[in-house]
């Protein structure tokens, strides 16, 4: 029994030397395969696969759209580069960036109204602040936006160069001249669909999976209210905007939240606690809300007013008459409470109503 137990080991043993021969050669020409393909691909598709790989089987959104991001700086720097030393292609780069400084100044406008309950043109430098805050997402965003609309665009373009190639024109090429450039071009708009939607999650504070489901879920109640009649729309868009206001804070919401705002706990000083709210803060945009209320505070309120203030507040003047009081306030939704108030100086009195 022993004996034949030693054969079958053998036996078997032999023909797994056998089998793993033969699979040797196909190994190699796999290796050698993919090592080929490898040194075939540019820097840009390198990181491309990279970012795929950290997609697909480590599952960290976050770096895909790391190097998702550098890739496409790598990639796209050069014709950024060659666009601008023209002279049509500078005039387009500078109207293109110009239009998205415009609509951030402006909404950076409506922003500091929101935070400061008066106009952003008595807040100059806390303006200027808020749309340094709001550049960047907007700019990102929007370059986003740009490139997966030219992705979108080059299904056309190939079909124009097939209809031109018969007639012998050579002088259009596509878009790249590297390794699949096809297989690129499918790649790139869905890992830069990738960025975008963690662009919002990080805007929102929100995991990428719900922001999808999210646009998902927009996109087929567009869907099915543009199939209904003029008033099936109406109807719907009520439901919808009931759904919204029942998913937005009620006031008693507000008022608990603003009551626990309010509580200091033992051994916590104004900074901690100002830290832990901002920390505590979800969003982006909600964050900013509170640095440009900090900024306008701190650096661009006056400590120092000839109109009667309380010590521990700042001010800024709106008029001759009339001054906006900042004073810290953790049971505000910002940290800080902003009052209008009529200016009494020692030439000018208040006005009693």
């Amino acid at each position: 029994m022993l004996r034949y137990l030693k054969v079958a080991k053998w036996r078997a043993n032999k023909q797994f030397k056998q089998r793993q021969k033969s699979w040797q050669p196909h190994q190699i020409k796999l290796l050698s395969h993919i090592k080929s393909i490898w040194f075939n691909l540019n820097t840009a598709q390198k990181l491309y696969l990279l970012a795929l790989i950290s997609l697909a089987i480590f599952k960290l959104t976050w770096l895909c759209a790391s190097i998702t991001i550098v890739a496409l700086i790598v990639e796209f720097w050069p014709k950024f580069n060659q666009l601008w030393n023209s002279l049509a292609g500078k005039a387009l780069i500078l109207v293109f960036y110009a239009s998205i400084a415009n609509f951030v100044l402006a909404g950076a406008s409506g922003i500091v109204n929101e935070v400061t309950q008066v106009s952003a043109n008595h807040f100059n430098y806390t303006h200027n602040f808020a749309t340094l805050l709001y550049l960047p997402p907007w700019t990102l965003g929007i370059t986003l936006a740009t490139l997966l609309g030219l992705q979108l665009i080059l299904p056309f373009y190939i079909i124009v160069l097939l209809l031109i190639k018969p007639f012998g024109s050579d002088r259009i090429k596509f878009i790249s001249q590297s390794y699949s450039p096809l297989l690129t071009a499918f790649t790139r708009f869905f890992l830069a669909t990738v960025v975008f939607v963690s662009l919002i999650a990080f805007i929102d504070d929100k995991p990428p999976e719900k922001v999808l489901n999210d646009i998902v879920k927009n996109f087929e109640n567009s869907k099915s209210i543009a199939n209904k009649s003029p008033a099936e729309q109406e109807q719907a868009i009520e439901e919808l905007s009931e759904q919204i206001e029942k998913k937005l804070p009620s006031s008693d919401n507000d008022k608990t939240q603003t009551k626990t705002f309010g509580i200091r706990l033992e051994g916590e000083d104004d900074n901690t606690q100002t830290v832990k709210q901002f920390l505590d803060t979800k969003g982006y945009f909600e964050r900013s809300k509170r640095l440009i209320a900090m900024f306008a505070y701190s650096y661009e309120a006056d400590s120092y007013s000839r109109c009667k203030k309380s010590k521990e507040s700042k001010s800024i003047e709106l008029n001759d008459y009339e001054i906006v009081e900042i004073t810290p306030d953790q049971s505000m939704p910002y940290g800080y409470q902003f009052i209008v108030r009529a200016c009494e100086s020692a030439g000018i009195s208040a006005t009693k109503h």
